[in-house]
């Protein structure tokens, strides 16, 4: 009797504990950039609205230059930008914030996501000030023609079954009339423009746990 109780507390204890089922290991899944010499650059009105004069190719994916998904075009919103002097500034997509990959000649969609708010951060008091910002994407969608472009890059996210996306944007020194550093534009409500760079990368932590009298999925990831 003491034998069959002690085994009923230990199978209850074992079905009731979190079990980990999954666990992604944080990798950056591709990079992109405006090619040099290109019209490609980030543009800031002077009336809360940043925006982008092209699709940008993709660098890498998964850390190599050989991936199908190299050369295909990140298409980014137009940004709102609010918030007060000193603190992160928010962005938020202008219009459609659906964040999407095609192919280089934008005849083909590989994946669609949507692009939530996030932070936009300044530092520095040179025209090379660090500006980056930061947003999840969510709804990640991969096409039937992005599961069958080849790319490792893309069968990670379909094998892992992500429902999300860290994306982050660091923009370079940029120029304009009085140009002083990405927060002064900001703040006094200048105009400017320059380069920049991006990525999209695996969140960290994401672990799936299952609970297991209830069968629940529960994900935690990071928010930025």
């Amino acid at each position: 009797m003491r034998m069959s109780l002690t085994l009923a507390i230990a199978v209850a204890a074992a079905l009731t504990s979190p079990i980990l089922a999954d666990t992604v290991t944080p990798q950056q899944v591709l990079t992109f950039s405006p090619a040099v010499g290109s019209a490609g650059e980030w543009y800031y009105n002077g009336a809360g609205v940043l925006s982008f004069d092209q699709s940008i190719a993709v660098d890498s994916a998964l850390n190599s230059n050989y991936d199908a998904l190299v050369g295909a075009r990140v298409y980014l919103p137009t940004f709102q930008i609010s918030g007060i002097p000193g603190a992160p500034y928010t962005l938020t997509p202008l219009g459609s914030s659906q964040i999407t990959i095609k192919s280089a000649d934008n005849s083909v969609t590989y994946m669609t996501g949507t692009l939530a708010v996030g932070d936009l951060g300044t530092m520095g008091t040179v025209a090379g000030g660090y500006t980056e910002f930061k947003a999840d994407i969510s709804n990640l969608f991969i096409t039937h023609e992005g599961a069958a472009l080849g790319s490792a890059a893309l069968a990670i996210l379909e094998h892992l079954g992500l429902p999300a996306l860290d994306f982050d944007l660091a923009f370079s020194g940029g120029s304009g009339s009085g140009y002083r550093n990405f927060a002064d534009m900001l703040d006094r409500g200048g105009i400017g423009s320059g380069g920049f760079s991006g990525a999209m990368s695996v969140p960290e932590p994401t672990t799936i746990v299952l609970l297991g009298f209830s069968g629940l999925a529960m994900l935690r990831k990071r928010r930025v």
